[in-house]
């Protein structure tokens, strides 16, 4: 886990030191700019909410289906993966418009709220937990769910964060 951390970082630094000019764009997210409906902030947040949606169920079948394979490791290259293509689209979402003042407030809160949702909902899932049976571990259950609020508690943090208070350079 530590190893992961550490990878992260070093990720994140080598991701801050490139050149504008060279960061990746998706072609499709800058091909809806020529659509009425994407320059409207609201409809982008709803676009970018079935982003994460989209995302957010693709990875929770693909982990579904490592369930029933005997590979190991093959759920942390799939939470990797996915967590890579949200920071993509994320970022290309960004520098695709060219956002008004406070558009990209909106566009963000409406867009990263599937995240506060599902976190909200674990939250209420824990609460309201009640063992299946006498002997269950609820140690298990109660890490289940911290990892849960964490994961979605950073997206939705990280998803927001990306999207009102990242710097666009609008030379790409």
């Amino acid at each position: 886990m530590t190893l992961f951390f550490i990878m992260g970082i070093v990720g994140l630094f080598f991701f801050s030191k490139i050149p504008r000019e060279r960061l990746y764009i998706f072609k499709w997210i800058q091909s809806l700019n020529r659509f009425n409906w994407f320059q409207n902030p609201w409809l982008v947040g709803v676009f970018l909410f079935g982003m994460n949606l989209l995302l957010f169920g693709t990875t929770g079948l693909l982990l579904y289906g490592t369930t029933l394979l005997m590979t190991p490791y093959v759920h942390l290259i799939i939470m990797m993966l996915a967590t890579a293509l949200s920071l993509l689209l994320w970022s290309s979402l960004v520098r695709t418009k060219v956002w008004g003042k406070g558009e990209r407030w909106k566009a963000g809160t409406v867009g990263s709220s599937f995240y506060l949702v599902l976190f909200l909902f674990i939250l209420y899932q824990w609460n309201t937990y009640v063992p299946q049976y006498p002997g269950e571990d609820g140690f298990m259950a109660f890490i289940g769910f911290f990892l849960g609020l964490v994961v979605t508690g950073m997206a939705f943090l990280i998803c927001f964060m990306m999207i009102v208070f990242l710097p666009v350079d609008k030379r790409v």
